[in-house]
């Protein structure tokens, strides 16, 4: 008799969990959820979409369709995060993926970030991904110390993105005398841009350089000489990353705080005030897809790399820089 009493009460526990499931299936089923990116197809964030947008509908309850919807990297995509946080339906029908400077864009230019990232609900980051500066073959200084030297066009897409701040960094700091034209949609442009000679280096994660231009790299007519990122990337372990580069001790927390973009990498969100429910849901939904063992054999088909990190440390990791102390924000201004 204990034995089914105790089976009873166990299954009378499951049934709210179980109401609640069904009741997101209603919502969800036959829905389109948007995906909005903060960049223009091409790039690296394109195959994180995609797979993302593959896969992940077969954990939501309903099973959705996931839209994916480029809203453009201009400006390091901050019109996409001014969307997403102030005119989206916070229905649960709409999440984002940003550039991973929006963050920092945040306390760096508040006149321009009409958001707050702090009340996102964060579902997870796919994998920490490592801004650079790289250098094409033909360009008149080929390692920072020429760069000091000589002038180097670099493309950027706006001073929002760290396709401007990486060098803009370095030519105040290091007194490198890059030359930013800006104006560039994104990764795939400037590409296109330093094969035609119009710019001579350019930046963005190095992964858009791995999946667009591999064998210019085998062929060494691109080469990274800087990292923005916390560690040093692994394909490229004797390249510094840009605080290392730093010798006075302010400079170096300066590069630091410019280099935790990083870790956003390739970072999914979704706008503030949707329900709790369903937010929970849908984070749910993204931790179980970076264990599905489909969305994994794609990302490894794609040269993709996975390394989740949650959307618990995604919050405080943001709070932190909301936060950053006074003297070094200053200086990063």
């Amino acid at each position: 008799m204990r034995t089914f009493y105790g089976l009873g009460i166990a299954a009378l526990s499951l049934l709210p969990a179980m109401a609640q499931a069904q009741d997101l299936a209603s919502v969800y089923k036959d829905k389109e959820v948007s995906f909005i990116i903060g960049s223009d197809p091409g790039g690296s964030f394109d195959p994180y979409a995609r797979a993302l947008a593959s896969h992940m509908p077969n954990h939501i309850p309903g099973r959705p369709h996931i839209v994916v919807r480029f809203g453009g990297g201009q400006g390091g995509g901050i019109q996409s995060a001014i969307q997403l946080h102030n005119t989206a339906a916070r229905d649960g029908m709409t999440m984002g993926m940003l550039q991973q400077t929006i963050v920092l864009n945040q306390v760096l230019q508040p006149q321009f970030a009409k958001y707050d990232a702090r009340e996102w609900y964060w579902l997870g980051n796919m994998a920490a991904i490592r801004n650079m500066l790289a250098l094409w073959s033909t360009a008149p200084a080929q390692t920072i110390e020429e760069a000091k030297k000589t002038e180097v066009i670099i493309g950027a897409t706006g001073k929002a993105s760290p396709t401007f701040i990486v060098p803009d960094t370095m030519n105040k700091f290091l007194g490198t005398k890059f030359k930013m034209v800006m104006g560039y949609k994104g990764a795939a442009d400037l590409n296109l841009a330093m094969q035609r000679g119009e710019i001579q280096g350019r930046g963005a994660s190095w992964l858009s350089v791995q999946l667009a231009m591999p064998q210019e790299i085998i062929d060494g007519k691109i080469k990274p000489i800087v990292f923005a990122a916390i560690t040093r990337e692994p394909s490229q372990p004797n390249v510094p990353t840009l605080a290392e580069l730093m010798t006075d001790p302010l400079h170096k927390r300066a590069a630091e705080f410019l280099s935790a973009e990083s870790d956003y990498g390739r970072s999914v969100m979704l706008p503030p005030g949707v329900p709790a429910d369903r937010a929970k849901m849908m984070r749910a939904a993204f931790e179980a897809t970076m264990k599905d063992a489909n969305f994994l054999a794609e990302a490894k088909k794609l040269r993709i790399t996975i390394e989740p990190i949650s959307g618990d440390v995604l919050a405080q990791i943001t709070k932190q820089i909301a936060e950053t102390p006074s003297e070094v924000l200053d200086l990063v201004k």
